[in-house]
């Protein structure tokens, strides 16, 4: 009968310990999924800012192309201003000299 009752306490401890084990694995596998979860949540959200990033960035560059259109319009208006002067200017110019011409005769 002692023999049975120590046989009895190490089943007892044996399976106390293979319990404790379990509920250790029961919380690291918890706590993973948990984190696993966390992480889902993190890449979701990163995938998020990385596609508003992208939209921002395709918004950006729209802008900057319709600045450098603009930019290339004001360029080519400034430069037709700029010849038309340049051709008043040597009209006016071409004036003086002949009528200085004119009152030097």
């Amino acid at each position: 009968m002692e023999s049975a009752i120590i046989q009895l306490e190490q089943s007892v401890q044996k399976t106390d310990g293979k319990l404790d084990m379990i509920a250790w694995q029961i919380d690291a596998f918890e706590k993973e999924f948990q984190d696993s979860e966390t992480e889902e949540v993190s890449v979701l959200r990163l995938l998020q800012s990385v596609t508003q990033v992208k939209e921002e960035y395709q918004v950006l560059r729209q802008d900057i192309q319709e600045v450098q259109q603009l930019q290339k319009q004001l360029n080519e208006s400034l430069r037709a201003q700029l010849i038309q002067v340049q051709g008043h200017f040597n009209s006016l110019r071409n004036r003086i000299v002949s009528h200085s011409s004119s009152q030097s005769k």
